[in-house]
């Protein structure tokens, strides 16, 4: 298991660089131009903070992992923790999202395909690890 945790926490990380890429796939210049300027620092604001918690939840792992591993009862609540964050993010992808306009190239499609499995693959991971 703590090496199944120690892939989700590279994982996490890979996701940050494939979210870097967002702005200039998803032409947030273009985009977000048409907001006002405090909706358009809100976005980014809400952005970075969402990349500072995917940090701490790959550091934590990597810090941690024997812990999360053998199931320790506050690792296990940060496993839940992190087990619904990438729940919420799963659905989102599936219920709330519609990628469609955006998915013009085949590397996008393969690069969505391949985040939605990433997100089911850390609800399950550290589904398991909290149980």
């Amino acid at each position: 298991m703590k090496s199944l945790l120690q892939l989700a926490a590279s994982l996490q990380l890979l996701i940050l660089i494939a979210s870097a890429l967002a702005p200039r796939v998803l032409d947030w210049r273009r985009n977000l131009a048409a907001l006002h300027p405090f909706l358009r620092k809100l976005f980014w604001v809400y952005g970075s903070f969402i990349v500072m918690v995917i940090i701490a939840f790959a550091a934590l792992t990597f810090l941690h992992a024997d812990a999360m591993a053998t199931g320790e009862p506050v690792a296990r609540s940060l496993c839940i923790f992190i087990a619904i964050f990438w729940g919420a993010r799963l659905f989102v992808q599936f219920a709330i999202f519609d990628p469609r306009a955006f998915l013009t190239h085949r590397f996008y499609q393969l690069g969505y395909h391949a985040l939605t499995f990433a997100f089911a693959f850390l609800v399950f991971i550290y589904g398991k690890a909290a149980i």
